[in-house]
């Protein structure tokens, strides 16, 4: 019998601010076919992931946003090796929910899964997409950033996540872009060395990196739409250009179209290093990391994602 094992994050604001109990609305739903766990910890996480694999598990569900998926992806790759982690559902519950966007998963967590159980009575084989990842030490992801990426997650997770904050953020930065506001946070540079597939960039004063295996990265903006071009490998994005180059482009960005100037950099690659005298912040799907001087990018086992 086909099962799926599901990770609840009770801390994802949608599970907390949701007028039902979506663990036991999940339970309900599955049925025979669901093992619900909520995980508090990444210990717990663990110990869940594990209990999974030795129940033999058919595939395994996040209730949660990107973030929720990026740890749950890391911990699954680790704890299954040598063999291939399972297929992953996702059941959304993000602010962007860019991951499942990249495979065009249609409607809510509970709509997903009885899509999900009613194949599973029909004794229809999983339909799954791959994907590749990118490493990082230990960790994980499908999209990373620094620079104008983590100072935009900054300002936005300062405020209450949804989209009018992001609207906010992003008038926020088209306004001081536009300004060239010289004390702006948002457009704070990292100086850097930067290398991508050992070649080092001509340009060390970077305004922004924004690099995946998706598409897309919520509100409507597909900056990356060679995300999945090739397997083995990701497209990035770094410029160094002037903040009001920047902004006066900004419809380019979001269409995916390259930047014009000198100081751009638009290609598929395989690995990437930043080296800084300074710490600096950097994003993995959505979460945020300091990073020391030496900062390694590269690729990551590929991962089954359903399509139901």
């Amino acid at each position: 019998m086909q099962r799926i094992g599901i990770i609840v994050n009770p801390h994802a604001r949608s599970i907390k601010k949701s007028s039902k109990d979506m663990p036991a609305l999940f339970r309900k739903i599955g049925g025979e076919h669901a093992e619900v766990r909520l995980s508090n910890t990444l210990e717990e996480l663990d110990d869940i992931i594990l209990r999974f694999r030795e129940s033999g598990i058919t595939c395994i569900g996040t209730s949660g946003g990107d973030g929720t998926v990026h740890h749950v992806v890391s911990r699954m790759i680790h704890l299954y090796r040598p063999d291939p982690a399972p297929p992953l559902v996702i059941l959304k519950g993000g602010t962007m929910d860019n991951i499942a966007r990249t495979i065009a998963l249609k409607g809510k967590g509970p709509t997903i899964l009885e899509r999900l159980v009613a194949s599973f009575r029909a004794g229809k084989p999983l339909v799954t997409h791959e994907r590749d990842t990118m490493k990082i030490g230990d960790r994980y992801c499908f999209l990373f950033g620094c620079g104008l990426t983590t100072n935009f997650l900054n300002a936005v997770y300062s405020g209450e996540k949804g989209t009018v904050t992001n609207l906010k953020v992003i008038a926020r930065a088209l306004s001081e872009g536009l300004r060239d506001k010289k004390d702006s946070e948002l457009f704070k540079r990292l100086v850097a060395r930067v290398l991508v597939d050992g070649k080092e960039l001509h340009f060390r004063e970077i305004l922004a990196i924004l690099a995946g295996t998706v598409e897309q990265v919520g509100m409507g903006f597909t900056p990356l739409p060679r995300g999945n071009e090739k397997p083995g490998s990701f497209h990035i994005i770094i410029t160094g250009e002037k903040p009001i180059e920047g902004v006066k482009q900004f419809f380019r960005i979001k269409k995916g179209l390259p930047l014009k100037g000198p100081r751009n950099f638009n290609d598929v690659i395989s690995s990437l290093v930043i080296e800084s005298d300074a710490p600096f912040q950097y994003t993995m799907d959505g979460d945020m990391f300091d990073s020391g001087p030496r900062l390694v990018v590269e690729m990551g086992p590929r991962v089954r994602l359903v399509s139901v």
